[in-house]
């Protein structure tokens, strides 16, 4: 007897298992990246990450407000 319900989940399991194989070749992939980044020991690495938020931080602050001169105003208004 024709199931249209059991025919639709069994291409559901099928999309699942290619979407899932899909995700873990592109987790090994990042893996075998991450295994030769240029760090010769975790400190390197915490280092650099240090000198990172630094960098994040001064570039993420909000920069002082201009002070207006007559001239400014002047245009302004």
């Amino acid at each position: 007897m024709f199931d249209p319900l059991s025919l639709w989940m069994q291409g559901t399991v099928q999309w699942m298992k290619l979407i899932k194989l899909q995700q873990e070749a592109y987790l090994r992939m990042l893996g075998s990246f991450a295994e030769r980044l240029p760090h010769e020991t975790s400190r390197d690495l915490a280092r650099e990450a240090e000198s990172l938020k630094s960098t994040l931080r001064a570039a993420n602050k909000p920069a002082a407000p201009k002070k207006q001169t007559a001239k400014d105003a002047r245009v302004s208004a």
